[in-house]
């Protein structure tokens, strides 16, 4: 373990370039900057601009693997106590995740979750008969899911991980709410589709709240304090925010075909707020109807192309 965090430090440096303020961690296009702004987020004040590429907030500064480590163990899903907490109250969340792998034909399979957290997907897998590995960037939850009898490694980037390769690869791999905290979303999905099986599976939970943003940026003359606190409630604590069609675009580049995405299923809990289940309900139907994107997220199926 002590050897994966050193390992993680190492490449820190080798991160730095790719946070500054012309590369875009989503889409990863060096682009002219579209305005500059300050947002209020689970980091604090923080500089952030949008990418005049696809759209997509996001912050800018250096990136630090061990500053990044480091911030998680202080959010909920960092620590044991509020991470398995959350593990429980997802749980619709990870059965209708599942269901939609198994409906595509990907049952009692391999699966590979990245950002697994405290393993509550892994947990929900296994008793459907899935062979269950995770990644984490925390080394306490990475121990966890280990003690749980699951394989597990701490992992700065899926370019590291050992648990699978093109020799021995995975049939299907997730990334829930995980993918916004990525320096280089490209290359974290080239890696993603090297370590599938041919006609593998990659399963994103997508955070989709770029809408937000920009709403909360146009209301902020008239209620300065309405546009904080939607800007904030959008960003948490996430280093991009990127809208859909953006998204499955990135994703196709990196080699991969959509089977589909849908805010349908990627409600984490039937016990949600009114308005969280209000959004979820509108934005899956103006998703369906007319390709507009305003669901808080929305759960993406691909496969990886051949060749």
């Amino acid at each position: 373990m002590q050897d994966q965090i050193a390992k993680c430090a190492d490449l820190t440096h080798e991160s730095t370039p790719h946070q500054s303020g012309d590369f875009c961690p989503a889409c990863g296009a060096t682009t002219t900057a579209s305005g500059q702004y300050t947002f209020d987020s689970g980091r604090g004040e923080t500089p952030w601009t949008r990418c005049s590429s696809c759209a997509t907030y996001f912050m800018t500064g250096e990136y630090d693997h061990v500053a990044e480590t480091d911030h998680t163990r202080h959010m909920a899903w960092g620590n044991e106590a509020e991470g398995t907490r959350l593990n429980r109250l997802k749980q619709n969340g990870f059965k209708a995740t599942l269901g939609q792998i198994e409906s595509l034909g990907y049952g009692c399979s391999k699966i590979l979750d990245v950002g697994c957290s405290f393993g509550g997907i892994l947990v929900e897998a296994e008793k459907r008969g899935f062979e269950c590995a995770g990644l984490d960037i925390v080394p306490e939850a990475v121990a966890y899911v280990s003690s749980l009898g699951f394989r597990a490694e701490q992992c700065c980037s899926l370019n590291d991980c050992t648990l699978f390769s093109e020799q021995n690869p995975v049939d299907v791999i997730s990334v829930l709410d995980a993918h916004i905290y990525w320096p280089d979303q490209p290359a974290e999905l080239r890696a993603a589709r090297q370590l599938l099986r041919d006609d593998g599976l990659l399963v994103i939970r997508a955070v989709t709240k770029s809408a937000f943003i920009t709403t909360g940026r146009l209301v902020g003359s008239v209620s300065p304090g309405m546009s904080k606190k939607l800007i904030r409630r959008a960003i948490a604590d996430h280093r991009f925010s990127m809208p859909l069609k953006s998204l499955l675009k990135t994703v196709e580049e990196a080699g991969f075909e959509i089977l589909s995405a849908s805010p349908r299923g990627a409600q984490h809990t039937d016990s949600a707020p009114l308005s969280a289940r209000a959004a979820f309900a509108m934005g899956t139907l103006l998703w369906h109807s007319f390709g507009l994107s305003i669901a808080p997220t929305t759960l993406v199926f691909a496969r990886k192309k051949a060749g």
